[in-house]
């Protein structure tokens, strides 16, 4: 912050019973300072005080003096330039928590001294201090013991040991997601895939948690409308440019409806769009070498840059870069610098690689057909194995589909769509309970790798007779697709 004396200055005033916030634009009669509200009243209209004179000081006298409980307000100092109206939003968020963020107000915090109280006037004031202790509570971790990982691992195939010795695991229980990609093996019917994603907890209604995949996409969806919000040209530069969107915006809350002021960023891993409430960032108030001041973390909080900071790591790497909070990692990056054109490079291509295998999974490094020794958990002998890589279609043997009809199974390698295809063919298909009309469309999705338009995202085989998502899980799952069409 300039400390030159010609600096002017405003306060933001917080009730410390009522919770109140607001930018002091007065003294009411009682000597409680007039507040408006600190989010939209513009900078012209608030009381500026010139640093280290009197006005500031005769205000505080006043308030002092004629106020009754002063101890009822906290108030807090900020430059009075450019930059207010960008800040005030964030800082007033700030203070309505203002035990919770003591550490960071501290450089800002105007330290009032009470003046000697009479006893009754203490009573008075006891029970309005037992009111008053801090009421925020900080989450406490997950404990992974509390995981059902043998239900992870034969769902997904992925281990507790494996997230442990990657160091994913700290991370995740603290509801992030992993910094790396796994491999996990979702199965679909009857054949089991290998698919790149991130890995994050998510805590059920009944307590228990589950494993959520967020799996690679080919790229993020901007032309579609996120939570109610249509990206702008502007807004798909700017993504495509640094990852985050620069700037808060109202999303809809999917299970409220309650519009949410957010920053918005993508995944550069799996190109996942994702967004956190603007109330929810955390800043700390230093990044590598640089110490920041509440005029930074405001500007942070609203999305914006911190310029050209000489950035000195831990390693010893110096570089110059602007500084950006990004929703996804959920915290400060450095963007528009050398290192980080060269980071996201090499980023740029990890993902290609990790996408060419998600995309290869039938293919060998080559781009020839992958062999296979099994389909549909039956074993292949030579000639089979032979004919597929030839293209041809190749009878597998009897068998039973999921509902444990009796069919003849074949496979193919489709060309268009680079992986097997399964058919089942059923000796006497009108007396089979399975093909009933109500359960056509089950089947043609199950068995027969259909698609069904309004089912095509759900991740769950369809139960008998259904043509649409079961339930809300499912209709969350169809109007927000987490993995590649496969």
């Amino acid at each position: 912050m300039d400390q030159t004396t010609d600096q002017q200055e405003v306060l933001i005033a917080r009730n410390n019973e009522s919770g109140q916030v607001g930018a002091v634009v007065g003294q009411n009669p009682d000597g409680t300072p007039r507040m408006a509200d600190a989010k939209s009243t513009p900078l012209s209209e608030l009381v500026k005080f010139s640093k280290g004179q009197n006005p500031l000081e005769a205000f505080m006298s006043n308030f002092m003096r004629q106020a009754k409980n002063p101890t009822l307000f906290s108030f807090f100092k900020f430059p009075a330039d450019d930059k207010y109206d960008i800040i005030a939003p964030a800082m007033a968020d700030l203070i309505q928590k203002a035990d919770e963020n003591a550490e960071m107000l501290k450089p800002n915090k105007v330290e009032i001294e009470a003046p000697a109280q009479t006893v009754e006037q203490k009573q008075e004031e006891a029970p309005k201090q037992e009111q008053q202790k801090p009421t925020g509570i900080k989450l406490a971790p997950i404990n992974p013991d509390l995981i059902d990982w043998d239900k992870i691992e034969k769902q997904w195939g992925i281990k507790r040991d494996d997230l442990e010795k990657s160091g994913a695991l700290s991370q995740m229980v603290y509801n992030h997601k992993s910094p790396q990609l796994f491999t996990v093996t979702p199965q679909f019917g009857d054949e089991k895939y290998s698919l790149e994603a991130k890995l994050s907890f998510r805590t059920n209604p009944d307590g228990s948690y589950s494993l959520v995949p967020h799996f690679v996409r080919n790229e993020p969806q901007l032309d579609q409308e996120f939570k109610g919000y249509s990206f702008t040209k502007e807004d798909k530069a700017e993504l495509h440019k640094t990852g985050n969107l620069g700037k808060p915006v109202e999303l809809t809350d999917p299970k409220t409806g309650e519009k949410v002021k957010c920053l918005v960023s993508i995944d550069k891993l799996t190109n996942e769009i994702e967004a956190l409430p603007v109330d929810k960032i955390y800043i700390k108030q230093k990044v590598a070498n640089i110490d920041l001041d509440m005029r930074a973390i405001g500007i942070l909080k609203n999305g914006g840059l911190i310029r050209e900071q000489h950035v000195e790591l831990p390693n010893g790497a110096k570089f110059t870069a602007d500084l950006q909070y990004s929703a996804s990692k959920r915290d400060i990056v450095f963007v528009n610098s050398d290192k980080y054109r060269q980071e996201q490079t090499q980023d740029s291509k990890q993902e290609n690689k990790q996408q060419e295998q998600v995309k290869d999974t039938w293919h060998l490094a080559d781009g020839s057909i992958k062999p296979l020794k099994n389909w549909c958990k039956i074993p292949l002998n030579e000639q089979q194995q032979t004919d597929y890589l030839a293209g041809k279609k190749v009878l597998v043997g009897e068998g039973k589909d999921r509902d444990g009809n009796d069919c003849t199974i074949y496979f193919q390698y489709n060309p268009e769509l680079r992986q097997p295809e399964t058919t089942r063919v059923y000796p006497d298909r009108d007396k089979v309970v399975g093909v009933a009309e109500e359960s056509k469309t089950q089947l043609a999705v199950n068995n027969d790798g259909k698609t069904n338009e309004a089912t095509k995202n759900v991740n769950e085989p369809l139960q008998r007779g259904q043509t649409a998502p079961k339930d809300e899980n499912q209709q969350q799952q169809q109007r927000k697709p987490k993995g590649p069409k496969l």
